[in-house]
């Protein structure tokens, strides 16, 4: 039987469906946002002023703490080919498995991580979760074995698996669906800009660090990420917000309170406190978007993108003709082309809402990319840099596959809170044994004897099809569906008064 809503409000949900349907021309309505206003138009002073605070203290807490996340990411691999692997005798194959134990704390941790984001409060759960995560990198600098590191890299995953999907579940929370995709941009944007960060960084150290105290270069690059942690968490103690229907933070007013509840119930938007039971568990394993962009997302991991700044790295060093500071600092380009990539991207997604033209778009780039890397011979080195430093357009797809799983969930505030993570999880869980056998460290830079760069081809062709072509259909479908059974619910609700008002007169 068809969800039948109430008859009270049945009559203005069909008024609004039909316009939607038969769209009108409103002489009043303010003109469409340019590529280079942060406000959409019509918007007050007072409501520009909430939204700069909650840009200031919601946005640099998650953009600072997913920057210092992305710097780890790649302090390891910079650390690799800056004198660890010779330091501590590791062999070729070391490197592949400290991104597998790091995948594996990040699979663990995800979907609980986002759970209790939802439940505890924000402001205190997730700055504890940052200071456990730079702890768990600061031990690194005392590691002696790959076994320790194993360890060490599992628990870092375990904690930061805390900052993607619930930075996400935030933006969500509190941002209109016009304001999610260019924040989602900015949020992996401080990514993009850690992985450049950190070879500057370990070529800096390289230079003045060496040997100071008796610690190599790589190990201050564990200290100095640690340590620029702490101020984050104490940033997040006192300024981050909780959820908007029960933030107490100290720098909205009561207006501002109320006013950011108000912005979301007027965008359509489901916002409450999450009450978890098993009796949403189904609906929510039913739901296309749960594995759609699960989907979607594993395409992109599989692809093994993110990756690729750390397959650049050791090209470079396999060439043997490189400074190490060469070699940590040249593949940062492959960033530039992220964060032009992502920026733009992001803009075009506010603005246009065509997600699907700009996911296609973007895979050609990154196919060209892989179809250099994967046919060029390892000798033809400006050919072959010119094809990684393609794939860097990979990146946009984090921020825009979170974005859009954010807005067409936005009637049911725990399928939101589900989706994100489990979409990361999947991911993880897929490209986890595929990276460690498909591009493992040893077959490094061509990984001809298990065809890495031709399954990343045919990885990207699945990515771009099913984001550019798969998910809009869905979204598609499942709404007129949905239209199609609210009008059935409208018609019989209407019947079943006409009925009762005949009885009555009779």
């Amino acid at each position: 039987m068809p969800f039948l809503p109430d008859s009270s409000d049945s009559l203005e949900k069909a008024e609004v469906l039909q316009s939607q349907s038969e769209p009108v021309e409103d002489a009043s309505a303010p003109p469409p946002a340019k590529w280079y206003n942060w406000f959409e138009p019509g918007t007050s002073p007072q409501e520009k002023k909430l939204i700069i605070k909650m840009d200031f203290f919601l946005m640099t807490y998650m953009v600072i703490s997913w920057f210092l996340k992305y710097l780890d990411q790649t302090n390891i691999s910079n650390a690799y080919v800056s004198g660890m692997q010779k330091d501590l005798g590791f062999n070729q194959n070391q490197l592949s498995w400290f991104n597998t134990y790091f995948n594996i704390g990040i699979i663990i941790g995800s979907i609980p991580a986002t759970i209790c984001a939802g439940y505890f409060r924000p402001h205190y759960y997730l700055p504890l979760m940052d200071l456990a995560w730079s702890l768990s990198v600061l031990f690194m600098y005392k590691a002696k074995n790959a076994q320790t590191i194993f360890a060490l890299r599992f628990l870092v995953g375990l904690f930061e698996s805390a900052a993607n999907p619930c930075c996400h579940y935030m933006i969500g929370c509190w941002y209109k669906k016009r304001e999610i995709m260019r924040r989602s941009n900015f949020f992996v944007l401080a990514g993009i800009i850690g992985q450049a960060t950190s070879s500057y960084i370990q070529s800096g150290l390289i230079d003045t660090m060496n040997n100071k105290d008796g610690l190599p270069a790589w190990r201050w690059l564990f200290i100095i990420d640690a340590v620029i942690g702490l101020p984050v968490v104490l940033f997040g103690f006192f300024f981050l917000p909780d959820l908007p229907q029960n933030t107490k933070a100290f720098w909205l007013n009561d207006w501002e309170r109320k006013r950011v509840v108000e912005r979301l119930n007027e965008d359509g938007r489901v916002n409450h406190k999450l009450e978890w039971s098993l009796k949403y568990l189904v609906p929510v394993l039913k739901s296309w978007q749960l594995w759609a962009f699960s989907i979607g997302y594993s395409f992109w991991c599989l692809c093994a993108g993110n990756y690729m700044l750390q397959f650049f790295e050791l090209y470079l060093q396999s060439l043997k003709i490189y400074s190490i500071p060469y070699v940590n600092n040249f593949p940062t380009l492959l960033s530039g082309v992220n964060f032009i990539v992502m920026f733009t991207t992001g803009v075009i997604c506010d603005l246009t809402g065509r997600r699907d033209i700009v996911c296609f778009s973007v895979g050609i780039i990154v196919l060209i990319g892989f179809i250099i890397t994967a046919k060029a011979p390892v000798s033809s080195i400006p050919l072959r840099k010119a094809g990684y430093i393609l794939t860097g357009a990979y990146g946009c797809y984090t921020p825009i596959l979170a974005g859009w799983c954010n807005i067409v969930c936005e009637k049911n505030p725990i399928l939101r809170a589900v989706a994100i993570p489990t979409m990361i999880v999947v991911g993880q869980i897929v490209s986890t044994p595929y990276q460690q056998n498909v591009f493992p460290s040893s077959e490094a830079p061509q990984y001809k004897s298990t065809n890495g760069f031709y399954y990343a081809i045919a990885f990207t062709i699945c990515l771009f099809v099913w984001t550019g072509v798969a998910i809009p259909f869905l979204e598609r479908y499942f709404k007129k569906r949905d239209e199609v059974e609210f009008n059935v619910g409208h018609k019989a609700n209407n019947e079943e008064a006409e009925d009762e008002a005949a009885n009555e007169e009779e």
